[in-house]
């Protein structure tokens, strides 16, 4: 599990329309959402600078021959100044951190699984929603020549053009995530696994939260300075609300007579199969992408049958969301990963 940390702001500093930056964040944790900014919206106003001038000379001196070149090229800056851009931390118990962004030790972290994330959105090889990868920091700015555009790895592009800080930031240690959307974006409520509150969060702010996040599952963590010293680690802290009913971000009805099911099968093998396949249904049903079921086939893979059902989901870049799955020992549904 890759873990990564949002730190989020505490009470009493409010937005341009004077509304509580607090609340907003915890409802959009309620909501099942990210905010993407796009790299001008980042607090550093050196993000996305770059040298390019050894490759606009290269573009002159072959005018000739490389105009195809400079207008892709073109095209790939005027883009990756518009993806959707997400911040995170690999740490949750950095001083500065809970300083600048947490509102001097008030506010709180998020901790995402990054995997959980991954899996979620990047369902579609064709149409890949999320790009994971380390900031790097440097002490002069990065320069971009041929090289950095003539391969098909776009992480290291992304990385060069908008995955570049200054030294000064290293202490950061961040991770960022480039989504093809901006604004308001919905995620699998299951890639957020805890809450760290801030040493100096009051306790009624750490009930709103788990009020507000209550059937989740959460774990929650409070930080507490270790005696004589600088260092900060995580307290645990029992969810106040660990009884109340499990939270269900969607629940698609399916009809398994009505579910079209393909792969060559005869009746009886129909019917044999059917009680797997609704097993696998039961497992996929609160999948929050998804806004029904239309298809279930089933392949083989070296004999083995291979359980396929296919959703519509509510993404228009991924329209169409594959599951698969296997039948384990004891007839136990095991979804391939």
């Amino acid at each position: 599990m890759t873990k990564a940390y949002k730190y989020r702001g505490g009470r009493g500093i409010l937005d341009k329309d004077g509304k509580s930056i607090f609340e907003r964040d915890v409802m959009t944790l309620v909501n099942n959402q990210l905010y993407l900014p796009t790299k001008d919206g980042l607090n550093d106003p050196t993000e996305g600078v770059y040298r390019d001038d050894a490759l606009r000379m290269f573009f002159n001196v072959f005018s000739k021959y490389s105009h195809n070149v400079e207008e892709q090229y073109n095209k790939f800056t005027e883009r990756f100044g518009k993806v959707g851009v997400y911040s995170l931390s690999k740490t949750f118990d950095n001083e500065l951190l809970w300083a600048y962004y947490a509102s001097g030790h008030t506010g709180f972290a998020i901790e995402y699984d990054i995997d959980i994330l991954e899996q979620s959105l990047n369902y579609n090889a064709y149409a890949q929603q999320l790009y994971k990868f380390d900031v790097e920091y440097w002490n002069d700015v990065p320069q971009i020549d041929i090289s950095t555009i003539r391969g098909n790895e776009i992480v290291e592009m992304l990385k060069r053009f908008i995955g570049a800080k200054s030294s000064s930031w290293a202490h950061e240690k961040e991770v960022r995530l480039i989504f093809e959307n901006t604004g308001l974006f919905e995620i699998d409520y299951k890639a957020v696994t805890a809450i760290y509150f801030g040493c100096r969060m009051p306790d009624s702010d750490i009930d709103y939260i788990m009020k507000k996040l209550k059937g989740r599952g959460l774990k929650y963590f409070k930080m507490v300075n270790v005696n004589n010293s600088y260092r900060f680690e995580a307290k645990e802290v029992e969810d106040k609300y660990s009884d109340a009913p499990k939270y269900v971000a969607n629940c698609v009805s399916y009809d398994i007579d009505n579910l079209p099911l393909c792969g060559g099968l005869n009746e009886e093998e129909i019917v044999a199969y059917k009680s797997y396949f609704i097993n696998a249904l039961e497992m996929i049903k609160d999948d929050p992408d998804i806004t029904e079921f239309y298809l279930a086939t089933i392949n083989y893979n070296q004999h083995e049958p291979i359980l396929r059902i296919f959703g519509n989901t509510k993404n228009p870049l991924a329209p169409v969301k594959p599951f698969e799955f296997r039948v384990g020992d004891n007839n136990k549904v095991l979804r391939i990963k």
